[in-house]
């Protein structure tokens, strides 16, 4: 050690830590990412039953979260999906138990949102491209999932995110199976990195499911195909089957869309 030279303390580490991670914080917000989080790698031992980021990189130490909101007016048309001007086909009425022939076909709800989640998930990939080759270009490993791949037979993920934003501290799970932001609530779109740097990670916010969604249960309640069982679990399958329409994430008071 040189002369005058300060030893590296754990403070100094951790003030390293901090600075770094605030680096690339701004560098990810200077890309277009409106949510940002910090996930240990090591913490995913909670969720022992999902993918581990392990897997993905054996020395893994962090995982980012970035990702983008929904707009909030053109979400709230999932409300009223007779906007869509779309009339059901005769099949379906036919097939309808209540018989009502006003009801808009299954999956009108995301008339106006398909074309967003398109221009969401492009967003969301170039954010974590180029952040993914920021932290190459600095000497470490970055791994970037791209959204919402699935095993269509089973509804499975490769890497499921809901763990790692809870873990990021950004939120805690609604009964509509989505973590809840305290700025959006559900209606955001989100990617992973998984990385070997070591980043100052965030921590939960509270227990995993948020107490108060009990006394809500609006997402429960308009569900249009029952996939919801108010405890914390989804039907995928129902869920696909309709049209994963969004109205559950649409009806969430928290964050609400206006």
């Amino acid at each position: 050690m040189a002369i005058g030279q300060r030893p590296r303390t754990r403070l100094n580490k951790k003030a390293a830590l901090v600075n770094e991670g605030k680096e690339l914080e701004a560098y990810a917000r200077s890309l277009g990412a409106e949510v940002y989080g910090v996930a240990a790698a090591e913490a995913f031992e909670q969720f022992p039953e999902k993918p581990q980021p392990s897997r993905f990189m054996p020395d893994a130490r962090s995982v980012l979260i970035v990702g983008v909101a929904n707009t909030p007016e053109l979400f709230a048309t999932v409300r009223t999906p007779e906007m869509a001007e779309i009339s059901p086909k005769g099949s379906e009425y036919a097939a309808r138990s209540d018989g009502d022939m006003e009801k808009p076909p299954a999956g009108a709800e995301r008339y106006f949102l398909n074309d967003e989640v398109v221009q969401l998930t492009n967003e969301v990939l170039l954010i974590a491209y180029r952040t993914a080759w920021r932290l190459r270009h600095e000497g470490y490993k970055a791994f970037y999932v791209t959204p919402f791949q699935q095993d269509a037979r089973f509804r499975t993920a490769a890497f499921y995110l809901m763990p790692a934003m809870y873990l990021a501290g950004m939120g805690q799970m609604g009964l509509n199976c989505c973590i809840l932001t305290p700025e959006y609530g559900p209606r955001i779109w989100v990617t992973a990195i998984i990385t070997d740097k070591e980043l100052l990670a965030g921590q939960p916010a509270g227990p995993l499911y948020r107490e108060e969604c009990e006394d809500c249960l609006k997402c429960v309640r308009n569900c249009p195909s029952g996939a919801l069982d108010g405890k914390g679990w989804k039907n995928v399958f129902r869920c696909a089957a309709y049209g994963c329409c969004g109205t559950c994430l649409s009806v969430c008071p928290q964050g609400e869309v206006k």
